[in-house]
């Protein structure tokens, strides 16, 4: 799964911390003091390093021993005596911390495969529900540590679950499902999330009215959403937006109060949401309450530094939220009144006290290695002593600089030709994907147009991706603004700036979307666009009729008009052509009266020998 989120929970009555570091050593810390109570590292830390943690059910102020024993009798006990703290692994394997103890209590092995993604708690059955990358949801029973029920709960990894009453569990993956326990069927589908759901959440009270909701979250997806399990209703009920992606969620009900929600951000900012479920909502809900931590360094720069704040929790009450922020290495607790709040509330505070250390603190804290006169250094290579090799490079240094001297008037000359001009001093720079995102910013902090048309001129698509990405989001508005003047004047360089509107729209849409009045600054720039493109189906008429008339115009040119090459230029006749058609002429025309006189003969010899014939 793709989730950064801290592996940290709060106890159910918020006065307790328990936080897992990358190390596998677990950390528990009281609210109300800031006092690291207890720290655990599991025998299989480094090979079973923890995936996510659930606190279960506890008693409220627990008498802590000094020195914790182990006793035989720990199953005689309650899950609210023991203050289990359920530890999900890598490997598959689960690990039950007992608070109460101080000692880990017990092992839940042989379930899953893979690496284990959600752990959840059922206060009704005295159970535990565990899901995993395997693709199965196992129901654990704790006081035996075996296997009560499990079942294949998706195609793909199952991300996280959450228990609704003890016959309903909601399981998620790339989809959410609500699952009836006893006959391991689905009861129905809810679809809302275009990427994997990270966090699902239930109340788990005994109010069956507030049963009837739960919320969800994606990975890379700021809006929350809140379910209904009536069958009737489609889609979310409700929808809350962020200014950043959720790290932290926590969820209060109280009767006959409005449903209150508390939201970190993985920037380090902190949420309160507050709505009163009364049918569906048409359009998310913004927070009714931010907070920021900031602190003055070394009381010098008057400019406050933000400090990321870590987790949060709301009180039983309803009134007041406990805020972790600063780091883990020492991290601050402090309870603040939400009732007096305005909606944005920025806090100065003084952590110079925290275990944080900086650059420059570090690297004065630097030791250099002292080398004794005694040991050799060898150098890699052929074993060879390093101070052999130094000497070696410093007699190759001074013969250098003893030749250089001696380099004749020539030579020199021939270095000196001021004709020749350097390749670096030709040749231009080529523009990199992270220096466009300062050379954006400082050309439009300083409103230099000759910087800003060396970027907006770049047609590169990964080039303006990568730009475009890395943009801070109090810039997206001001790059925004100088595209559409730009694409408003009418010049042909300013062509590429389209592309650069394409790609910052489909990247940072959702954050112009949440804006306030973007509606002012996105309806010019679509006004222009549809005034560039209704011209272009006439014009596309208009090329396709001309092409018609001019392919009709060469074909009538082509019948009409005969090949003047075709014709001869001159025409000569000679005059003994002439004669011999003359001669011609007269041989025919003495035939022909030769034939008639030989007819006639021919018919006189007849009748006379008729004649004699008769007589």
């Amino acid at each position: 799964m793709i989730s950064s989120r801290h592996i940290s929970a709060f106890s159910r009555c918020g006065e307790y911390f328990v936080h897992s570091t990358p190390d596998g050593c677990l950390k528990i810390w009281e609210t109300s003091t800031g006092i690291l109570l207890q720290e655990f590292t599991p025998s299989s830390h480094l090979s079973a390093t923890c995936s996510t943690l659930g606190w279960g059910p506890t008693k409220r102020k627990p008498h802590l021993p000094k020195k914790p024993k182990k006793s035989r009798n720990e199953t005689s006990f309650s899950i609210e005596n023991l203050q289990l703290i359920a530890i999900g692994t890598v490997t598959g394997n689960i690990l039950l911390y007992s608070f109460s103890n101080a000692d880990l209590h017990s092992c839940l092995d042989k379930g899953h495969i893979s690496s284990v993604n959600d752990v959840c708690w059922s206060v009704a059955t005295n159970s535990l529900f565990t899901c995993s990358n395997d693709k199965h949801v196992i129901q654990w029973e704790i006081s035996s540590g075996k296997i009560k029920t499990k079942w294949e709960a998706d195609k793909i990894a199952v991300y996280c679950i959450c228990v609704i009453d003890d016959k309903h569990i909601v399981s998620a993956g790339s989809s959410i499902q609500i699952w009836d326990i006893q006959q391991k069927c689905v009861i129905r589908n809810f679809e809302g999330h275009a990427t994997e759901i990270c966090r699902v959440l239930s109340p788990q009270t005994e109010n069956k009215s507030i049963n009837q909701y739960f919320i969800s979250s994606a990975v890379g997806d700021r809006i929350i959403n809140a379910w209904q399990i009536d069958e009737n209703t489609k889609g979310a009920v409700a929808s809350f937006i962020s200014l950043g992606e959720p790290d932290n969620i926590v969820i209060s009900f109280k009767e006959n109060e409005p449903f209150r929600m508390s939201v970190v951000t993985r920037d380090g900012l902190w949420h309160l949401f507050e709505h009163s479920f009364n049918g569906k909502l048409k359009k998310p809900l913004s927070p009714k309450i931010n907070i920021q931590i900031a602190t003055i360094e070394n009381n010098q720069s008057k400019k406050p530094c933000p400090v990321p704040i870590i987790a949060a929790n709301i009180s039983e009450g309803l009134d007041s939220c406990v805020i972790v922020y600063g780091s883990f290495l020492a991290p601050v607790f402090e309870r603040i009144d939400i009732s007096d709040i305005s909606k944005d509330l920025v806090l100065i505070r003084d952590i110079s006290f925290s275990s944080t250390v900086s650059i420059e603190d570090f690297a004065s804290r630097i030791k250099k290695v002292e080398k004794t006169k005694n040991v050799k250094m060898l150098a890699p290579g052929r074993m060879t002593d390093v101070s052999l090799v130094g000497s070696i490079s410093k007699k190759r240094k001074k013969q250098k600089d003893i030749d250089l001297n001696k380099i004749p008037i020539e030579e020199h000359l021939r270095a000196l030709d001021l004709g020749k001009t350097a390749k670096s001093v030709t040749e231009e720079p080529t523009l990199k994907s992270d220096s466009m995102v300062h050379l954006l910013l400082q050309g439009l902090q300083s409103k230099d147009k000759e910087m800003l048309n060396t970027v907006f001129r770049c047609v590169e698509k990964t080039v303006i991706v990568n730009t475009i990405r890395r943009l801070p989001l109090q810039s997206i508005l001001l790059v925004l603004e100088e595209l559409y003047g730009r694409l408003n004047e009418p010049e042909s360089r300013n062509h590429p700036c389209l592309r650069w509107l394409i790609e910052l729209l489909t990247i940072h849409l959702p954050y112009l979307m949440s804006c306030k009045d973007i509606g002012d600054t996105l309806g010019p720039i679509s006004q222009l666009i549809d005034a560039r493109v209704e011209n272009f189906p006439k014009m596309r008429l208009l090329q396709a009729g001309l092409k018609m008339l001019l392919s009709q115009a060469k074909t009538n040119i082509s019948i009409t008009t005969e090949d003047p090459s075709a014709k001869p230029l001159i025409e000569y006749e000679s005059e003994s052509s002439n004669d011999s058609e003359v001669d011609d002429m007269n041989v025919s025309e003495t035939s022909s009266e030769q034939a008639v006189d030989d007819i006639l003969d021919d018919e006189s010899e007849s009748s006379s020998s008729e004649s004699d014939l008769e007589a």
